[in-house]
C-alpha cells in the first residue's frame, strides 16, 4: 500500500490490503502528520505506576493498539454518515480517527476520550498544526464511577481496558441508548464478547455488521 499526501487516508475496500500493509500505511501517515509518539510513549513509560493501574497499551507497539487510518476510513463509509452526527471515540490514543473525519466528513463533530493525558495533548498539538482548530479530545478515565460518555449518535470502542472496564462503559451506553438509538462500532475481541454475552439491546434490534477487527451495532 503507498502513501500518497494528497490522500492520506484513502478509502479502499476491505479485501483490498493486508492488515499488516495497513499498519506499516499508519506509520507513514504519522510521520506526514509530525506525531512524535515514540517520544510521547517514552514519557509514558516513565511515568510512575500504581499497583492495579488501568491498562494504557504502553507494552505495545503504536501500530498494535490504535486503528489503521486506512480502516477508520472503511468504518466511517460504513455508517453512512449524515452532516451533524457526532462521533465520540471511547479510548481515542491519538485520536486518528478525528482526523479521517476533519478531511473527509467535516459536518460530522468528534469527541475523544483517553486515559493518558500525554497522548491526548500530542493529538491536540498536531491536529492544531493540521487543521488549525482545536481538537475536542480530553485525558479520561472511562471507568471512573463519576464518568459518563456524552450523548452522541455514533460510539467507537476498542478493547481499551479489563472486562470490568469495558463492561462499565457497555452499561453507561445502554444509559443513552434509553434516550435515543445509538450505533456502537467495536473493535477488538474482549468488546465484541462482552456485547454478545451481556447486551442483548445492541445485538438483538438490528442485526449486527461484522467483520475481521470490528463489528457495528445498533441499538
Amino acid at each position: 500500500m503507498k502513501f500518497d499526501p494528497q490522500n492520506p487516508f484513502p478509502l479502499l475496500p476491505l479485501t483490498d490490503y493486508a492488515y499488516h500493509e495497513a499498519q506499516a500505511h499508519a506509520a507513514l501517515v504519522d510521520d506526514w502528520l509530525g506525531f512524535q509518539c515514540l517520544e510521547v510513549e517514552t514519557q509514558i513509560r516513565a511515568l510512575p505506576k500504581n499497583a492495579g493501574e488501568h491498562q494504557n497499551w504502553e507494552h505495545l507497539s503504536l501500530q498494535a493498539f490504535q486503528t489503521p487510518y486506512c480502516e477508520i476510513h472503511n468504518i466511517l463509509d460504513l455508517l453512512s454518515l449524515q452532516p451533524g452526527q457526532h462521533i465520540v471515540d471511547l479510548g481515542c490514543a491519538y485520536a486518528r480517527m478525528a482526523f479521517v473525519l476533519q478531511r473527509h466528513y467535516p459536518d460530522c463533530s468528534f469527541t475523544g476520550f483517553e486515559l493518558e493525558a500525554l497522548r491526548v495533548q500530542e493529538a491536540q498539538r498536531v491536529f492544531f498544526h493540521h487543521t488549525g482548530k482545536n481538537l475536542s479530545a480530553q485525558a479520561q478515565d472511562l471507568s471512573a464511577a463519576e464518568f459518563s460518555p456524552p450523548l452522541a449518535d455514533i460510539y467507537f470502542i476498542f478493547d481499551f481496558g479489563n472486562q470490568r472496564a469495558v463492561e462499565k462503559t457497555l452499561n453507561d451506553l445502554k444509559d443513552l441508548a434509553r434516550r435515543q438509538p445509538i450505533t456502537v462500532v467495536a473493535r477488538g475481541k474482549l468488546s465484541r464478547f462482552c456485547i454478545h454475552k451481556d447486551h442483548p439491546w445492541l445485538t438483538s434490534i438490528e442485526e449486527p455488521q461484522h467483520f475481521s477487527h470490528f463489528s457495528i451495532y445498533r441499538s
